[in-house]
């Protein structure tokens, strides 16, 4: 659920009639600014681009105008994040319209801006907590596909409106509390983050770098090559077996499970 009260009334304006995935807060936990741009998945492909002062709110609006426009609703969604600086936001959103041409965009802030720097994308996730993936929207090969297919499209849906005016004279700025350093839970809230988010470890062990729920980080084979913890924001941090300071922190469980499996796999030269 939704641990954002903002968040959480964004989700209920729609008519999604579905449960918002558990890895979409890890997603929005990791934001440090929260002005920027989101790209909206659906299967293979990004649909819509978008860009907002607060990034743990429109992108859920923008996704209530897109998902019912799509035949299949029941296919994979996907959201990612890129935040920046608000005087930046116009030209990233403009040269990734530009350069993948997304069916849902028919205008773009700023032709001009259009050949720029691309949003950096800090992560995604998946929308519904009933999906069985992400889908591939943001797989290298599926980003460089759309790209090449929109530079070879002589009408790309961006062309079919007009260059619109500026995000920040159409979005009002909001008056956002800052952000809170993140702190690391401890004690109960520890735990509770560990049973909520972690495998069971007296369970057949499915990954082959599994975050447990006792705190442990287990091998498939049954190895402990450390401890996982959290903090308020959900982002989550490895901490090696005999070391006190966290070697990799991240803002999805995924990408922390794959760093911790390339550091086991470099260090070992065994494949899990």
């Amino acid at each position: 659920m939704l641990n954002n009260h903002k968040q959480f009334v964004a989700w209920r304006r729609q008519v999604f009639v579905r449960n918002p995935h558990r890895d979409l807060n890890t997603l929005y936990a990791g934001l440090k600014r929260r002005s920027g741009v989101y790209l909206i998945g659906c299967a293979d492909e990004v649909v819509y681009i978008g860009q907002s002062w607060d990034l743990t709110e429109r992108p859920i609006d923008s996704l209530g105008r897109c998902y019912h426009r799509v035949p299949d609703t029941s296919l994979p969604w996907s959201l990612a994040l890129a935040p920046c600086p608000p005087e930046e936001m116009n030209e990233r959103e403009s040269t990734a319209i530009r350069a993948l041409a997304p069916k849902f965009n028919t205008s773009i802030p700023s032709i001009l801006a259009s050949e720029g720097r691309m949003p950096d994308i800090i992560g995604y996730s998946p929308v519904f907590q009933n999906q069985l993936s992400a889908g591939g929207a943001f797989d290298e090969a599926n980003l460089c596909r759309q790209i090449e297919c929109a530079a070879a499209d002589p009408a790309p849906p961006w062309r079919q409106g007009t260059q619109r005016r500026k995000t920040v004279k159409r979005e009002p700025r909001p008056d956002l509390q800052s952000l809170e350093p993140p702190a690391q839970l401890t004690g109960d809230e520890l735990r509770e983050a560990w049973q909520r988010y972690g495998v069971p470890s007296d369970g057949h062990l499915v990954y082959p770098i599994n975050l447990c729920d006792d705190g442990t980080v287990t091998t498939r084979d049954g190895e402990i090559v450390g401890v996982w913890a959290t903090d308020q924001y959900d982002n989550v941090s490895f901490t090696p077996d005999g070391e006190v300071t966290p070697l990799f922190e991240a803002p999805l469980i995924g990408l922390l499970s794959m760093c911790i499996r390339e550091w086991y796999e470099t260090k070992t030269g065994e494949k899990l």
